[in-house]
């Protein structure tokens, strides 16, 4: 996980993260975990998962880049598997789940670490406004493989993952802080004021303060450093930061409502022609910004519903466990309104990770555990 966020680029011939072939191997060696623990599995967090992976792999033979979207059902497949073998593990008491936490969150803080250093060297290369408005992928503030808004979803995977801790050592506040200092350069919107609400959950109010105080003195100082010794042009910032909270850009989310209505008028001409996994792009151009839109137009209504059986069973044995850690699975799914990011191998394995986390989370205060029920 910490060899996640570091991958190849596309001028190398194609993007793949740096941590591939470990989770290969991985998926090799939970095999034996998986068929000796599964049947201690509650069946609906085998069955509608499984049925996520089958419907991926089927709609890939209906893409029109049949390659490009295999590499991403492969990794979904390796995903689903390293999912499995996690709750197995769990199960089996070789793994806890405040480990597993803190995997996801060093992995998020070492990909905050890598963007913030990127952000930084790009700025003194090229100029912080190039840099700002330059989100996309491919521009200055992107990594390889993928734009700042998609990065964000990766780091608030990790954010929310610090709700499950039962004790927060000071490094975990530290990597924390790491995270949420990333998702906050990415400027995205969305991803910052979700990581806002969590804040809420995370802290108490008192903390909170105290937190924004030393937040907001460090990046003023560093700002100031930056612009008198490097000799940062802030002259474009006012322009980026009005276009950021333009009314009008936010009331149609920034051209994200033209493009649902796009799929909208498509489903409504075709309601039973799938146009096959990750087609959006080759089809729209634009995706639709939104993980259900995007199902359901590349996969079927069918997809749609097991992704929603799917994701209420997992809601509702946390929402049973604790109440903070389900408010943090809502921040995903709240971000998964807005973004669809699941087409890139590093949120597809932080996805699957953490809801192996989650599931083996509700697992455990159910004292469903191979020695425990011997």
């Amino acid at each position: 996980m910490i060899f996640l966020g570091f991958s190849t680029s596309p001028e190398d011939g194609g993007v793949l993260s740096f941590g591939t072939p470990f989770f290969i191997a991985s998926m090799l060696a939970f095999m034996p975990v998986i068929f000796r623990y599964l049947a201690d599995m509650d069946w609906r967090f085998f069955l509608f998962p499984f049925l996520y992976i089958f419907l991926i792999v089927v709609m890939t033979a209906f893409s029109f880049s049949p390659f490009q979207s295999s590499v991403r059902a492969f990794f979904n497949v390796v995903g689903f598997v390293i999912y499995l073998g996690l709750i197995c593990s769990v199960l089996s008491q070789r793994l806890s789940v405040q480990a597993l936490a803190r995997i996801l969150i060093c992995s998020g803080a070492m990909l905050a670490m890598y963007f913030i250093v990127n952000f930084f060297l790009s700025s003194m290369e090229h100029g912080i406004q190039q840099v700002l408005l330059e989100r996309y992928v491919g521009g200055a503030m992107s990594l390889p493989w993928g734009a700042s808004n998609t990065i964000a979803q990766v780091l608030l995977l990790s954010a929310v993952s610090y709700t499950i801790l039962d004790e927060r050592r000071k490094f975990d506040f530290l990597m924390f802080c790491f995270i949420a200092v990333g998702i906050c350069l990415t400027f995205s919107r969305s991803n910052m004021l979700l990581l806002l609400l969590l804040f809420f959950v995370v802290f108490r109010m008192r903390q909170l303060v105290v937190v924004g105080f030393i937040s907001v003195f460090v990046l003023g100082v560093f700002l100031a450093y930056m612009v008198i010794s490097v000799g940062w042009d802030l002259s474009g910032f006012d322009t980026f930061l009005s276009s950021r909270t333009d009314v009008e850009l936010l009331a149609t989310g920034n051209g994200r409502l033209q493009t649902m209505m796009e799929k909208i008028d498509y489903l409504v001409d075709h309601p039973f022609e799938p146009i096959g996994y990750y087609s959006s792009l080759f089809h729209f151009e634009l995706s639709a910004h939104n993980f259900w839109m995007t199902s359901l137009i590349e996969e079927s209504l069918v997809a749609v519903l097991v992704s929603l059986g799917f994701f209420f069973f997992v809601g509702r044995t946390v929402f049973r466990r604790d109440r903070s850690v389900f408010f943090g699975f809502l921040i995903i799914m709240m971000a998964l309104m807005v973004e669809d990011p699941h087409f890139t191998q590093q949120y597809i394995t932080s996805f699957w990770v953490y809801l192996a986390l989650l599931v083996a989370f509700g697992f455990t205060e159910k004292g469903v555990g191979v020695e425990s029920e011997s």
